[in-house]
């Protein structure tokens, strides 16, 4: 109220005027009858100005209270909405820390989902590799087999083909027939191996 009646009486000030220059003569005239009745109530006046000073002063004592009253309030107004704001900001930042709790929760989850799946593929790929070793071993030895019966097979490849150049040894081989002997089979074949002229062998069986 105090800052509003300052506002008020500043407005109603008169507006400044000019100056203009006066000269020694006009200074130094003597006061007119007019002049004394002013400076008369103006001597007056400053009673007059004390006694609303202090009816001013019993306003303004009045309604300091009010004022007081009326600031206490809104600085409550402000507070509780400072504080209305901060609680809300703390409830988001619940909100978002409790989100991201969830999205930690799921991606331990996932991750050891995938650490099982790994050590189940680990465990595979081991089997794996042991079937595999276990195949190479056998294909090694299987190898060898092969490559020692090769061996054989041109080792007797290379008797058949020397025994082939010679021509000089014949195996026969007789089934006997039933009803006769193996010695007389035996000479039937000395018989027939000498009449051709070649020397050979009979196996009988």
């Amino acid at each position: 109220m105090a800052a509003v009646e300052a506002l008020e009486s500043s407005s109603a000030l008169p507006e400044p005027q000019t100056l203009t220059e006066i000269s020694d003569d006009e200074i130094n005239l003597p006061p007119s009858d007019d002049e004394d009745d002013a400076l008369a109530a103006a001597k007056k006046e400053p009673v007059a100005a004390d006694g609303d000073a202090a009816e001013d002063n019993d306003e303004a004592a009045k309604n300091d209270p009010q004022m007081n009253g009326v600031m206490v309030l809104t600085l409550l107004d402000k507070i509780i909405g400072a504080v209305d704001q901060i609680q809300q900001t703390q409830n988001g930042l619940e909100t978002r820390q409790q989100e991201m709790e969830r999205t930690v929760t799921s991606i331990q989850g996932e991750l050891t989902k995938l650490t099982k799946s790994h050590s189940t593929t680990s465990n595979s790929v081991n089997k794996m590799m042991e079937k595999v070793r276990k195949v190479s071993v056998n294909v090694k030895t299987v190898r060898a087999n092969l490559e020692k019966q090769g061996g054989q097979i041109k080792k007797l490849e290379n008797n058949e083909a020397e025994l082939l150049k010679r021509r000089n040894f014949k195996v026969m081989i007789y089934q006997i027939e039933p009803g006769i002997h193996p010695r007389r089979l035996v000479q039937y074949a000395d018989e027939s191996l000498w009449s051709n002229g070649h020397r050979a062998g009979t196996i009988t069986g």
